[in-house]
Formats: structure tokens, sequence, C-alpha cells
């Protein structure tokens, strides 16, 4: 089950990775293929998927 924890942890990080690419295309006023509102969106889904992962890894 260790590696379910360090799996949600890689997750985590591309969730903020697209918490950037949200955040380039809201100041920037340029998209990189996905609006800046739906960079969001995939970010917040992935930060409940690491959260998910996570608590799995340790429930028993």
């Amino acid at each position: 089950m260790k590696e379910l924890a360090k799996y949600a942890d890689y997750v985590f990080v591309l969730s903020f990775l697209g918490l950037v690419l949200a955040a380039y295309g809201a100041f920037t006023g340029s998209d990189l293929w996905l609006a800046s509102s739906q960079w969001l969106m995939i970010s917040i889904g992935m930060v409940v998927y690491a959260t998910y992962i996570k608590m799995k890894a340790t429930a028993k």
C-alpha cells in the first residue's frame, strides 16, 4: 500500500501543474490547449483523487 501513497504524491504534483497552467492562461490571456477554468477544474479533480488515494493507502 505504500506505493499508492507515492502515487498520490505524483497526482498532487500534476494537479499543481494544472493550477500553474490555469494561472498562466488567466494572467496572460493566452490559453494552452484548454481554457483557464478548465485547467482549474482538472486541477481540483486531481486533488480530490489524490486525497482519495492517500486515504485509501492509509486506511485498513
